[in-house]
């Protein structure tokens, strides 16, 4: 499998040329601890090609850089890959150890309550089998 994400400022013209797209973010801060306890549901994915094919995009993601950009992840970025055409499809990586690791319910790893998050770059996601 090929995969490359390569930059763009996503307006509505590139989102709609492309299948899938991917926004990367980065904690920048931290709010005070908040005492209201918010309830978070399960956020998983529509069965697609993208589930079909994210072990292969984790072990790409995490052998090399499949960015179309210098970029060296640091602990808590963010990464989200969707498809344009069916919005309940989509893969979401956050960087763990120096890992990318599925985060398949919504603040499993993230502390949503405290965390400040500010995207750091978009673009569209290629993703080809090899031939």
């Amino acid at each position: 499998m090929k995969i490359l994400l390569e930059e763009k400022i996503l307006g509505k013209q590139s989102k709609n040329g492309a299948k899938y797209y991917w926004v990367l973010e980065s904690i920048i801060g931290k709010n005070e601890d908040s005492e209201n306890f918010t309830d978070y549901f399960p956020s998983s994915s529509e069965k697609g090609y993208i589930q079909d094919v994210k072990e292969e995009i984790l072990e790409k993601i995490n052998s090399e850089n499949i960015f179309s950009f210098p970029y060296t992840p640091k602990e808590g970025d963010y990464l989200s890959i969707k498809n344009n055409l069916r919005k309940q499809e989509y893969l979401n990586l956050i960087f763990i150890n120096n890992n990318w690791v599925e985060e398949i319910f919504m603040c499993t790893y993230r502390e949503c309550d405290t965390d400040i998050y500010t995207t750091i770059k978009t673009g569209v996601a290629f993703l080809t089998q090899d031939i």
